[in-house]
């Protein structure tokens, strides 16, 4: 084995390469600081924690609680619904709610840790009906006007199946048939109709 005699001078590449990085770092960090930093393309990466354009990876449970929680905003806003003219207009609760929302308040339960334990619900039916409707009087409400306001309930019957097996140490297998009843109410504004249009006689 031969062993190199070089040394290492003042001006060798090794050197050279440390010094310009370490001024390049230090221009770039006196010149900019702070909040003036320029960043490129910024609005381009849908997350920019730190500001730096690019995609930071994201757990599947954190992308399944974003989806959950921009559902729950446009779920959560309240519809603003146009007059419905005629003395024989349909009724007000025209909108039951949907499979999800009923699923959504079922009590959750745990899958259990397989292949010792573990949980799974099936066979899914759901009946929904509506059992009661109230309209408030006229109030005016801000930045929808002149309104009455709708109290729609419903209720909802889920049967399911609900199944537990093992497969270790002692193989087994279960079924019990479930009946919930859950109550949702949803409420929505329907603006007031303005008084009915004065015919003028010649």
């Amino acid at each position: 084995m031969t062993r190199s005699a070089r040394r290492w001078g003042l001006f060798s590449p090794r050197i050279v390469r440390a010094l310009f990085t370490g001024a390049t770092l230090a221009l770039l960090s006196l010149n900019t600081t702070g909040c003036g930093i320029p960043y490129v393309a910024r609005n381009i990466s849908p997350l920019h924690v730190t500001g730096w354009s690019m995609a930071w990876p994201i757990l599947p449970s954190q992308q399944q609680r974003l989806e959950e929680d921009l559902k729950r905003e446009k779920r959560d806003r309240v519809p603003v619904l146009d007059p419905i003219p005629g003395d024989y207009a349909p009724g007000m609760c025209l909108d039951p709610p949907s499979e999800e929302e009923v699923w959504n308040k079922v009590s959750k339960f745990k899958n259990g840790c397989p292949p010792f334990y573990e949980t799974q619900r099936n066979n899914v039916r759901i009946v929904t009906e509506k059992i009661g409707e109230k309209v408030d009087p006229v109030k005016i409400f801000p930045l929808a006007g002149p309104c009455n306001l709708v109290h729609c309930h419903y209720k909802s019957t889920i049967w399911y199946d609900e199944s537990y097996w093992s497969d270790y140490p002692i193989p087994f297998n279960h079924i019990d048939h479930r009946v919930e009843v859950v109550y949702i109410d949803k409420d929505h504004l329907r603006r007031a109709g303005g008084p009915a249009a004065a015919t003028i006689l010649p």
